[in-house]
């Protein structure tokens, strides 16, 4: 009898040891949405991102169920997830926004968040100054200089320039730690991120497109014919007259503020003498090679300068001495195909999503060798001002 009591008092030990342990598994395992209305609900929240992501919030109201429900972000305060998550209103471009968000740091002036689109892709984001801000991925340099370098102890030789995986968690992490501490430094400094020590940079080699436009004046001088020139050659200066050129660039960048150029382009100019005694119809392939030095290199517009030498190579020309009637020219003169000369650059880079263009404004000026057996060897002087548009293909 009391064999069969002692039992029966053990096993309802043991369904209320079940019951309980039960009911405690349940209330660890569920959880949480609080709404709009500061209600606390228990649910199962789908975690996969294509259900619970940025837009939404799917969930069950238990494990057994078939339905599912979908909160949209408007309509909730936060919820828990295994993480955190809040329903806030984030500033775009196009306006406001609100969106559910992780919070992945949530003590100091810079408060940094962690969204997940449908597709699975991150985004990260802050708050500062109770302003809600996405980090902007296409120029992270320009937004951390903007909303991180205000601290006088910033460290911008561990965070600027960009290491390659800057857009990453644990970078972000370690970018707001840094902030924060650096501000207030109650707020310890996590470090969540070391950057790889830099390899040498290897030379950059790039192939791209040139094309442009200008204007250019010939001007006839004479270094061994003296005044006799003139009664050959007339004044020896021109109109000015339109040019154009288009071909390939080659490039070789050391660094972020050098590089070397070589240029193959064709260029097609003429012109005619004031007093339309000499007339000239060129086209050739212009070879300039010349240094350049980029400034403002972190910035999205690079101006730069450059200077260096210039060989042009005739392929088409014809010369037209229209000679008064009392000057025959017995020996006509002969002038080379090539011309050497140096040139001056300026313009500036702009950097797009993809690649950089380049706007450029450049100076020429070419020596023609130009012989008469009669009077001595003289030199025609070119001077051509071109605006030039570039593209990089490789």
């Amino acid at each position: 009898m009391q064999a069969k009591r002692f039992l029966k008092e053990s096993m309802k030990l043991f369904t209320s040891i079940v019951i309980l342990l039960s009911i405690i598994s349940n209330l660890h395992a569920q959880d949480y949405i609080i709404n709009s209305n500061g209600d606390t609900l228990r649910v199962y929240i789908i975690k996969s991102f294509k259900a619970t992501n940025t837009q939404k919030l799917t969930y069950k109201i238990a494990p057994e169920s078939t339905s599912e429900e979908i909160f949209t972000p408007d309509k909730v305060r936060a919820f828990m997830a295994g993480v955190l998550h809040v329903s806030v209103k984030v500033k775009r471009e196009t306006g406001e926004e609100q969106i559910f968000l992780q919070e992945i740091i949530a003590k100091g002036k810079i408060k940094l968040y962690k969204g997940i689109d449908e597709n699975g892709n991150p985004e990260y984001f802050i708050r500062k100054e109770e302003t809600i801000l996405p980090i902007d991925r296409s120029n992270l340099e320009s937004f951390i200089e903007q909303n991180f370098t205000d601290c006088p102890a910033f460290n911008k030789e561990k965070y600027l320039p960009l290491p390659n995986e800057a857009y990453r968690q644990d970078f972000l992490m370690d970018l707001v730690s840094h902030y924060n501490h650096c501000l207030d430094e109650n707020i310890p400094y996590i470090r969540y991120y070391e950057p790889t020590k830099r390899r040498k940079q290897r030379d950059e080699l790039h192939l791209g497109v040139k094309a442009g436009g200008g204007m250019q004046e010939y001007a006839y001088r004479s270094f061994g014919t003296g005044a006799n020139a003139e009664l050959l050659y007339g004044e020896g200066l021109f109109n000015w007259k339109p040019s154009f050129s288009v071909g390939f660039y080659g490039n070789v960048q050391y660094g972020k503020v050098f590089g070397m150029y070589l240029e193959a382009t064709y260029l097609y100019r003429n012109t005619q003498s004031t007093d339309q005694r000499i007339e000239l119809n060129f086209s050739g392939i212009n070879l300039p090679f010349y240094g350049e030095f980029k400034m403002l290199h972190k910035k999205k517009i690079n101006p730069f300068i450059g200077l260096g030498l210039n060989v042009l190579v005739g392929i088409a020309q014809k010369y037209k001495f229209n000679d008064p009637p009392n000057i025959v020219q017995l020996r006509p003169l002969s002038i080379s195909p090539v011309s050497f000369g140096y040139l001056f650059n300026f313009g500036t880079y702009i950097q797009t999503a993809n690649k950089p263009l380049k706007f450029e404004f450049r100076f020429t000026e070419d020596f023609f060798e130009v012989n008469n057996r009669t009077f001595g060897d003289d030199k025609m002087r070119v001077a051509n001002f071109m605006l030039t548009f570039s593209y990089p293909l490789l």
